[in-house]
Formats: C-alpha cells, sequence, structure tokens
C-alpha cells in the first residue's frame, strides 16, 4: 500500500527564517530550500538568474553591395591653368582642395554650351565648349579627350641633390639635402613635396639640410619623420647626387605635360571657365 500524508490543516510548522510557527498549510519552500511562511518569502534576485548570450550580429542576412557614386566634374577657379616656363609643355593646375594622387588621369573640359540638335529649340544638344588659346598653348589641346596623367604639387625651378643615396625605407633624419636653403618650409601644418626621379617625399621643415615633418604624424619626439612615396607615388631608392625639386603647395596644385605645344611667355594664367574629372563621364 502507498503511503499518503496528512493534509496538516490543524498542524504547524516552524519556519527556517525567524524560528516562530506558522499554520503548516501556510507555509512554502523558498528557491534556497528554506522551508518559510508565504509573508516571508523572497523570490530570487534577477541577478542571480545566469543569462546566456549569444554573439553581437555581424552582418545583415540579406546585404546589397554598395553603390558607388560615379565621378563627377570639379569646377577650377577662373583661369586655373598656368604655364611653368617659356619653351616648356609643363601646365601648372590650380585646383583648391583637389585630393587627387600622382598618376591619375584626369580629362580637363571647357563650359558648358547648349547648341541645337535637331534644329530646334525643343531638341537641345549639350556639350562642352574649347577654352581659348593663352601663352601658345591651344583650348583643343589642354581638353584633349583621353585627358593627361597629373603629378601633384606646384612645379618650380627650385632644386638640388642628395647628399646621400637613400633607400625605400630611409626616413627619419635620414634624407638630406646637399643645400636646402631654397626649399620652401611652412609654419602653418601646410605640407610640401620634394620629388625625386619620380617619387614625392612628403615634409614640412628643413633643419640642416634634413627634412623633416610636424604634421600629422610627426609629433615634437620624432620631427625629422617624413613621409615617404607621398601623394599616390612609389618610394625607390636614389642614388647620391639625384636630383632634387621642390614642389610646393601640393593640396591646391599639381601639373601635367601638354602634348605638341609649348608656352611662349611662361607664367601666364588662361583657361578662362574650366572643369577637371573623369576621362569618360558616367551618370
Amino acid at each position: 500500500m502507498t503511503a499518503r500524508f496528512s493534509q496538516g490543516k490543524y498542524s504547524l510548522a516552524i519556519s527556517d527564517r525567524d524560528g516562530q510557527a506558522y499554520p503548516y498549510t501556510e507555509m512554502v519552500r523558498e528557491w534556497t530550500g528554506a522551508w518559510v511562511h508565504i509573508s516571508e518569502y523572497e523570490p530570487k534576485s534577477p541577478q542571480l538568474e545566469l543569462k546566456v548570450t549569444g554573439g553581437d550580429p555581424q552582418a545583415l542576412q540579406h546585404p546589397r553591395t554598395a553603390r558607388v557614386a560615379p565621378a563627377v566634374l570639379v569646377s577650377l577657379p577662373n583661369n586655373p591653368f598656368q604655364t611653368y616656363a617659356a619653351a616648356s609643355s609643363i601646365i601648372l593646375v590650380n585646383s583648391p582642395n583637389h585630393g587627387r594622387s600622382t598618376g591619375t588621369t584626369v580629362r580637363f573640359r571647357g563650359p558648358v554650351e547648349v547648341s541645337p540638335g535637331t534644329g530646334t529649340v525643343a531638341d537641345p544638344v549639350s556639350g562642352y565648349a574649347t577654352p581659348p588659346n593663352f601663352d601658345g598653348i591651344s583650348g583643343s589641346n589642354i581638353i584633349k579627350a583621353v585627358g593627361y596623367t597629373i603629378t601633384v604639387g606646384q612645379y618650380t625651378n627650385v632644386t638640388t641633390t642628395l647628399a646621400s643615396a637613400i633607400t625605400d625605407t630611409t626616413t627619419n633624419s635620414g634624407i638630406t639635402l646637399t643645400d636646402g636653403s631654397s626649399f620652401l618650409t611652412t609654419t602653418d601644418k601646410e605640407p610640401q613635396v620634394a620629388l625625386v626621379d619620380s617619387e614625392l617625399i612628403r615634409y614640412s621643415t628643413i633643419s640642416s639640410n634634413i627634412l623633416g615633418e610636424v604634421s600629422p604624424t610627426a609629433t615634437s619626439l620624432n620631427p625629422n619623420w617624413v613621409q615617404r612615396g607621398a601623394y599616390g607615388s612609389t618610394a625607390a631608392t636614389h642614388s647620391s647626387g639625384a636630383t632634387v625639386r621642390n614642389l610646393t603647395t601640393p593640396t591646391d596644385w599639381y601639373y601635367f605635360t601638354v602634348d605638341t605645344n609649348t608656352a611662349t611667355v611662361g607664367s601666364i594664367f588662361g583657361g578662362e571657365t574650366a572643369s577637371s574629372g573623369p576621362v569618360i563621364l558616367s551618370a
């Protein structure tokens, strides 16, 4: 025969909490295992419950490739082109905060013009006018359809040589010019460039003919840090005596070599209204 328990409706029980007697039927088992009166019952704190969590979600289940905005035209200041010198084909381009890299192909265009497409006002055709000629440079040559490969910085006639050979990793206190007295330096964190062969070396200070930098990577504890292979160029090995040319204000200027034409006078601005952009414009 299976044993049965009494209901205990007339019984008393001693509480494990305060040691007092309470009606047996009003007693409950607490989460701690203690046998207590219902008036003394304390539920388990949620902070004591172990909550198992997984890793944070890393990605959407159905992602889409981000849209790549097409390259657009950039308006240039009035008369943005400047010839470098007489008999030279180098053309300097003023483009504030251009953000371009050396080796980029840039196509120049004149002002937008609208002409009738089929001879009616309702069917016009948009295009780009040819900039006017200036200082022996043909406007039609400036806007050549295949564009021009640019070099960042403003080309100057200030040159010197390397006092000693450098490798492609030479940087701190290691790049010494034979005579850096004519090279432009700056005190307002505006970078300058030393062109050696096809490499651009970014600097802003020169002390004892040693190139140095004050911003953004260098600090007062490391004043002779310079950036090798700057503005899209490639760091390389250069021999002692290699020509070093000063390129100034690389943030706002770049240059290219125009086909066929050479300047008549030099240092002449032209182009009137023009823009720069990719070779092919896409919607």
